[in-house]
């Protein structure tokens, strides 16, 4: 019983739907809220600049990049977060403030040079594998941009049950190494804890201005 409870929480936590997936998004902005106010504080968003939130989940850092002036866009690949996004930020989306679209993290929807920086909490787990997704985030940052990455340790994914069911639990050194191939710059890395999730680190990555 508790094995199904925790593969049907697994697939709810990497793409939320339906009516548990709607209910679960206030779960996701708790979780992960010291790993987005980490995020937010690394990426020192101006007014005006233009984010990417890969992965948005509940909203939560999507709704403090607002906050702090920046033009945001959301990408999630769950149409239910999309959806509970749009109903959410509907002024800002009306003010031109936000658009929030459903893809996936490794054909991101945006071309080139589309954004000034972008940050993703809480996703790499689900990646296909490490490389794709740091080259199409390379791709849709502009020249001069920057990233940040924000994920729980591998000792902390695998502390839950769960994350046998389709988790990986990736080692710090294979993700700079992919963030690093796709041509950033690694900048500062630096670790936080939180008791919901455990160990985490937020990175830091310039874009070059080639």
């Amino acid at each position: 019983m508790r094995g199904a409870v925790n593969r049907y929480l697994a697939g709810q936590f990497a793409r939320p739907h339906g009516a548990f997936g709607r209910l679960i998004a206030p779960l996701l902005n708790q979780s992960g809220a010291a790993m987005m106010r980490d995020a937010v504080s690394a990426l020192a968003l101006q007014p005006g600049e233009r984010l990417l939130d890969l992965g948005f989940g509940g909203g939560a850092l999507s709704a403090a990049a607002l906050q702090a002036g920046a033009i945001v866009t959301g990408v999630d690949r769950s149409a239910a977060m999309v959806a509970r996004a749009n109903a959410r930020f509907a002024a800002a989306i009306s003010a031109g403030q936000a658009r929030f679209i459903e893809g996936a993290a490794e054909a991101l929807p945006l071309p080139d040079a589309a954004v000034d920086c972008a940050t993703s909490v809480n996703t790499l787990y689900f990646w296909q594998d490490l490389d794709t997704v740091p080259r199409e985030l390379w791709r849709v940052i502009a020249p001069g941009g920057r990233l940040v990455l924000g994920w729980q340790t591998a000792d902390s994914v695998r502390a839950w049950p769960g994350h046998i069911h389709g988790f990986r639990a990736w080692d710090d050194a294979p993700i700079l190494s992919a963030v690093a191939r796709a041509g950033f710059t690694i900048g500062p890395l630096s670790s936080g804890h939180h008791r919901m999730v455990g160990d985490y680190r937020t990175l830091v990555a310039l874009r070059s201005m080639a």
